[in-house]
């Protein structure tokens, strides 16, 4: 029993105990703040001109956004860094290249007037040449000589003739009667098929189709595509071949496209989101930029080779191996 009670009286103590001390937290804690306050009130001092009550700030000068603005130039240490550089590109390159349309208005020229040799003394043995000065672009050679060999392989036939190429005959009674203004840029074929002491014209049939169907693998285009005439004003034209490159060449013969509609499929892609296309195993990255003047600022890969083309339209069309 007296246990009991001396528990009582410990455990009464100790309440009693924390009732204290929280009574006295509760007291230093206001003195604490009043000393605080005031301290604070003597030594905080501050300066500078206020708004009066009420009134509203004054307006901030802003300037409207233009979105027909361009961007500034990119710093050539940023552009390094992402893996390009800046190059000038001159107008007068927009009529020069694999890829620029000519029209009725708009001649086209010879991108690299050194790399034009004669084909009458470049030719293999699997096709004819008519004429003894019959220039083309030597990548265009290459291809070609290529293309005919294979046709050789694929078909034992050797008829083809390249009737022209910068000057083809299209007098009435020619074998490849229309005249066709790109011919200027040195990168044109035109076939004709051999017969007994004459021409014949090449109407894209027979064993010969073969060429047709098969001419994007090396670079060639058939300019003038059957089904596209109210794209490219021009009737289906299978003796009319065009050295593209390889790259555009088979992506065209992928998407069906003729060059009218890859040129306006490729506006669509920028250095900064470009196109990219594989062939026999090479990734390749393709991309436009829309012409600014005179002169354009265009990004292009650094320490690379890259290949450029105008549109004739004013857009500048860069392609390299990635």
């Amino acid at each position: 029993m007296a246990k009991k009670k001396k528990l009582r009286t410990s455990a009464k103590r100790i309440l009693g105990l924390c009732v204290g001390i929280s009574v006295f937290m509760f007291a230093f804690d206001s003195i604490r703040r009043n000393v605080i306050i005031i301290t604070t009130d003597d030594k905080i001092s501050i300066e500078g001109s206020f708004l009066p009550k009420n009134a509203l700030p004054p307006p901030v000068s802003t300037v409207a956004f233009d979105p027909n603005s361009r961007p500034t130039k990119t710093s050539v240490a940023t552009l390094k860094k992402a893996g390009f550089t800046e190059e000038n590109f001159t107008s007068d390159r927009l009529s020069k290249g694999l890829l620029a349309i000519a029209d009725e208005n708009s001649m086209l020229y010879i991108d690299n007037p050194e790399k034009s040799v004669n084909l009458a003394e470049k030719h293999n043995e699997f096709y004819t040449v008519e004429g003894d000065n019959v220039t083309l672009d030597a990548d265009a050679v290459n291809a070609l000589n290529r293309l005919m060999e294979d046709y050789n392989k694929a078909t034992d036939f050797a008829d083809f003739v390249v009737y022209g190429t910068t000057n083809t005959y299209t007098a009435p009674d020619s074998v490849c009667p229309r005249y066709f203004a790109e011919r200027s840029n040195g990168c044109t074929v035109d076939l004709a098929l051999l017969s007994v002491g004459s021409y014949i014209g090449f109407d894209g049939l027979d064993a010969e189709g073969w060429v047709v169907q098969n001419c994007a693998k090396y670079g060639f285009i058939v300019r003038y595509p059957e089904g596209k005439s109210q794209i490219t004003g021009e009737e289906y034209c299978p003796w009319h071949l065009r050295y593209v490159g390889k790259v555009h060449a088979d992506i065209m013969a992928e998407k069906n496209m003729c060059l009218e509609e890859y040129i306006d499929f490729l506006k669509g892609y920028d250095s900064d989101k470009p196109y990219s296309h594989t062939v026999g195993g090479t990734a390749y990255i393709v991309y436009s930029v829309e012409s600014t003047g005179d002169t354009t600022a265009v990004k292009v890969p650094s320490g690379r080779e890259y290949s450029v083309s105008g549109d004739n339209r004013g857009t500048y069309i860069i392609s390299y191996e990635r």
